[in-house]
């Protein structure tokens, strides 16, 4: 259980709160190079942590993020035009670069004083493109660290899908769910017999059905922590789950070895929102036509999205689309979807969890760990200025997750060190 002080310090992201801060320390996603998808398309909104911002692809290809309002009279420039390699401001014409430098300045005559203002530009901020994501650093402008090498960064596009969707909650609560292994048993199970291995993780169901409280080992690293949950196997071996928590809000998915990998990054919108970027990738090979189909249209994994929007069909408003029928003789929940499945647990919780109400258990092991760890860094960071490691060390996020079994006799240390989560190994 939470105090309401904890509480407040984990979930409040805006500019001026302890965790805002530190998650500007990090490179954050702030839209996908599908919304941008070709030079001098039309500009995108962007709203991450509490702040607004415009996106767009200029003239060469080069991505901008500015401050939402142009500098002149505050008109909010997407409302520009994108047009011969910058963004103009539709009130009066000033144009700006991706790096917000001022191009033009038409309003103004010649030997205007703020034609010669070399402080005078729209406000824009560092991005980097890479596996499909259009990545952002609102943190301090002099010292920008490298991008977090997470595996499917730097795979050939064609191995890579890359989704979100919008969560109508905290992120906090969305990455608790992520790491949470113990509820697999529960709220994605399947009374009949799973079509196929939606989980990639070869007969989750079985082990699940078998041993529906696992024991979790968590251990602190430099890049976050790693979450070993075991349960039997039989024959002399333990089912091993070790999920990555990649601080402070990405999660790699335990996947059997040689299936296609997962990963979860949870993007705080504001306090009350957040993005569910969903990637799957294969380090050896594209990703099959079958594969893309099941991403792209939803079935027993993804959810339906509203047609030309990031938002799912199914929503509290509808219940998620649950079929009471289908609770009773198909789906545990009567849900149609796993991703749904997800977000109606995590947005019923409300838009930010009363933590304090909460009564957790030996299988909330992990969540306790991450919320302690969370507030470790936030404090330290206001206290001291102490920006954590992994945010200067790209390096340190090249990790994979696996599900695996392993004979009885290995220990903790040796499944969450098994050669398989380390992509260099």
């Amino acid at each position: 259980m939470s105090n309401s002080e904890s509480n407040e310090i984990l979930t409040r992201i805006g500019p001026s709160t302890a965790m805002g801060q530190v998650f500007r320390q990090f490179w954050q996603p702030a839209l996908l190079s599908e919304e941008l998808p070709v030079p001098d398309c039309p500009p995108v909104r962007v709203r991450l942590m509490g702040e607004n911002f415009v996106a767009f692809r200029d003239s060469s290809g080069k991505v901008g993020l500015l401050d939402s309002h142009c500098p002149h009279r505050l008109a909010e420039l997407f409302f520009g035009r994108n047009e011969d390699g910058g963004l103009r401001c539709v009130y009066h014409g000033w144009k700006f670069s991706v790096t917000g430098e001022i191009l033009d300045m038409p309003s103004e005559p010649e030997g205007s004083p703020m034609r010669c203002n070399p402080n005078l530009r729209a406000k824009a901020y560092p991005v980097r493109e890479a596996g499909g994501i259009i990545w952002a650093y609102m943190g301090p402008q002099e010292s920008v660290p490298s991008l977090p090498e997470m595996e499917f960064m730097s795979l050939p596009p064609e191995n890579v899908y890359v989704s979100k969707c919008l969560m109508k909650c905290n992120y906090l609560q969305a990455l608790e769910g992520s790491i949470d292994t113990a509820h697999l048993t529960f709220l994605h199970h399947s009374i009949a017999p799973m079509e196929k291995d939606v989980f990639a993780v070869g007969n989750l169901q079985e082990f699940g059905d078998a041993d529906g409280a696992p024991r979790f080992f968590c251990e602190d690293t430099d890049f976050g922590m790693r979450i070993s949950a075991r349960r039997e196997g039989g024959n002399g071996n333990y089912y091993w789950r070790i999920t990555q928590w990649l601080m402070p809000n990405y999660v790699l998915v335990p996947t059997a070895e040689g299936l296609v990998c997962r990963a979860n990054l949870f993007i705080a919108i504001d306090d009350e929102n957040c993005w569910w970027y969903r990637v799957r990738y294969h380090v050896g090979r594209p990703l099959s036509g079958d594969e893309l189909t099941e991403y792209k249209t939803g079935s027993l994994d993804y959810a339906r999205l509203i047609p030309g929007t990031y938002i799912p069909q199914g929503n509290r408003a509808n219940d998620y689309l649950m079929d009471r029928s289908l609770q009773k003789c198909g789906s545990f929940t009567g849900i149609p979807s796993a991703q749904l499945q997800d977000l109606a647990v995590q947005e019923s919780q409300g838009p930010i969890a009363d933590r304090t109400k909460e009564h957790l258990g030996t299988s909330d092991t992990a969540i306790v760990k991450c919320r302690r760890r969370l507030l470790e860094v936030a404090r330290k960071f206001v206290n001291d200025g102490t920006v954590p490691t992994a945010a200067g060390r790209g390096e340190l996020y090249k990790h994979r997750a696996i599900a695996i079994l392993l004979p009885m006799e290995i220990t903790p240390e040796q499944a969450g060190s098994h050669p398989a989560t380390v992509p260099d190994a």
